[in-house]
C-alpha cells in the first residue's frame, strides 16, 4: 500500500513539474528567442521570432526580424518575406526576397535573371 502512495506522490510531483515548465516557456516564448535571435544571431530563432510578432499582429517587428533571418542565410525566412511582400503587393521586393532565397540553395523560387543580393552579412 505504501508503495503505491510513493509512486502516486512521484506522479503527481513530476505533473507539476512539466506543467510548470510548460508554463514558463508560454511565458517567456518570445523573449527566449529574441534574445537568441539579437545575441546569438541564431537564424532560426529570428524566423520563430518574426512570426511570433506577425501572430501577435505587430507586421513592422515580425517582417524585421524575418528580414533578419533572411540576411543571415536562413531560406525559409527568405521565402516567408517574399511570400509577405507579395501579399502588400510589393513585388520588387518580393523578387529580392526570392532570388535570396535562390541563391541560398531553394530552387523552387528560383526564375528569371539574377537580381541583386539582399544586403546583408555574406
Amino acid at each position: 500500500m505504501k508503495r503505491n502512495k510513493n509512486y502516486l506522490k512521484r506522479y503527481l510531483l513530476l505533473s507539476i513539474s512539466i506543467f510548470s515548465l510548460y508554463l514558463l516557456h508560454r511565458i517567456y516564448e518570445i523573449d527566449i528567442y529574441k534574445w537568441l535571435c539579437n545575441n546569438e544571431e541564431n537564424k532560426a530563432a529570428c524566423m520563430v521570432t518574426g512570426m511570433n510578432y506577425v501572430e501577435r499582429g505587430d507586421q513592422k517587428l515580425g517582417d524585421d526580424y524575418l528580414k533578419k533571418s533572411c540576411e543571415l542565410g536562413y531560406i525559409l525566412a527568405c521565402v516567408e518575406s517574399g511570400k509577405r511582400a507579395e501579399k502588400l503587393g510589393n513585388e520588387k521586393v518580393a523578387i529580392l526576397y526570392y532570388r535570396e532565397a535562390c541563391r541560398l540553395g531553394d530552387k523552387n523560387s528560383c526564375f528569371g535573371k539574377e537580381a541583386p543580393l539582399l544586403e546583408g552579412p555574406q
